[in-house]
This record gives C-alpha cells, sequence and structure tokens, in this order.
C-alpha cells in the first residue's frame, strides 16, 4: 500500500498507519510501536533489588538472561500497584532489553498517521506525539527517551 503527499512523494504503508501495542498505567493509555515490543509476559517480582536504582525495581531472569526490570509509575508520581492483570513488556532499547511494568495490555492496534500528532505542552518526559483513536488519547512513548538513561547508569 502506498500513497502520495501533497508534493508527489510516495508514502510506505508504515507511513500511513503505526501498529502499537496499547497498554494501561493508572487509567492512562500508553503505547509503543510493536517493533519494539519482543514480548509481553505475565508479571514477576523483580528480585536482587540491591541493583534497584530510581526507576529500575530489580532484575528478572527470563529464559536464562537477565532482565533490568522498570516502572515507569514513580515516574509520574504515581504508586506501582500490582494485580492479576499486571504485565511486563520486553522492550528493546540501544542498551539491550528492558522489562517495562504495566498495569494492563490493552491491545495492538493500526492507527492512522493523521491520527498522531505532536503534545503541544510537552517535557518530553515520556514521548512527544499523542495518538487520537475515537474518544481517547494513547501518548506514544519513545522507549529509548522514557528508559534509556536509566539503563546507562
Amino acid at each position: 500500500m502506498s500513497a502520495t503527499t501533497p508534493t508527489g512523494a510516495s508514502m510506505s504503508a508504515s507511513e500511513l498507519e503505526r501498529q502499537l501495542v496499547v497498554f494501561s498505567m493508572h487509567g492512562e493509555h500508553y503505547a509503543l510501536p510493536i517493533t519494539s515490543v519482543r514480548e509481553i509476559i505475565r508479571y514477576t517480582a523483580p528480585k536482587a533489588t540491591g541493583a534497584a536504582n530510581g526507576l529500575v525495581q530489580g532484575m528478572i531472569v527470563l529464559r536464562g538472561h537477565v532482565l533490568p526490570v522498570v516502572d515507569l509509575s514513580s515516574r509520574m508520581g504515581q504508586m506501582l500497584e500490582i494485580n492479576n492483570a499486571t504485565r511486563i513488556l520486553v522492550v528493546e532499547v540501544a542498551a539491550g532489553a528492558v522489562g517495562l511494568i504495566v498495569d494492563t495490555v490493552d491491545e495492538v492496534m493500526l492507527v492512522p498517521a493523521d491520527q498522531i500528532e505532536p503534545i503541544p505542552v510537552c517535557d518530553g518526559a515520556l514521548g512527544e506525539h499523542i495518538a487520537k483513536v475515537e474518544d481517547s488519547l494513547i501518548t506514544l512513548v519513545d522507549a529509548e527517551r522514557a528508559l534509556g538513561y536509566t539503563l546507562a547508569g
């Protein structure tokens, strides 16, 4: 599938729409590009809390590999609440894989590019874009921005 822009340039299907993994934290909707989500697993309590610092809650072992687990809710001034719907999104960032604790994983959806726009007032902590889907607003998380510095130090 392709289309053209007003200038006549060709646009690929990926430029026309984005496939997103939509999840919830504290009643708000967020999304990551499906290409950055390796897998979704049930919540496992992080261990090695001596390795915890800031957003990193600790580590888990996933298929023989140590995975740092991050809680973004603290960055939003919220407390982490674990229940049966809590999941860990295994996300790829430049520094490697990281687990992101989320309240629920809602769905995988295709969002047309014309429904995604810059957030008008934004500190850029989680990302700079938002998707308007029906009556909902979904913040698009930039994994490198939201998580990258956590793994560097």
